[in-house]
């Protein structure tokens, strides 16, 4: 059998290729840059309630440790995912999925330090 031929060739290229494309994760959603745009308007720039005048903002703040220690991850994905009464925080069920949703509790609102823009690069957990 001559393995050399183009049709062995191409079959051999799919077989290593084509298992790699369905593997590969689609494009990751920037989540500092959703947050800039759909949550600093409540939850101020550091996730504190503050503005960058120092007013308070209507969201929670994410940097009051004592606060935060009430609500688990699970509960806060909620509230991201289903948002609160009386369009208090839209529902972004279709716009993040549970993943994203997730990585947001994790890496971003877990993780806001008051004074500190949520801007910077993270590292994403796998």
């Amino acid at each position: 059998m001559n393995y050399s031929s183009p049709k062995y060739s191409l079959a051999i290229l799919l077989l290593f290729y084509l298992p790699g494309l369905s593997a590969q994760d689609p494009p990751k959603k920037d989540l500092r840059a959703f947050f800039a745009s759909n949550c600093v308007v409540c939850h101020g720039p550091d996730g504190s309630a503050r503005g960058a005048d120092g007013s308070r903002l209507k969201g929670q703040d994410f940097t009051n440790a004592k606060e935060m220690k009430d609500f688990t991850d699970a509960e806060l994905a909620k509230t991201i995912r289903k948002g609160k009464l009386f369009g208090r925080m839209p529902s972004f069920k279709g716009r993040l999925s549970e993943a994203e949703i997730m990585e947001l509790v994790q890496q971003i609102v877990r993780k806001a330090e008051k004074g500190k823009a949520i801007t910077a690069p993270y590292e994403t957990t796998k």
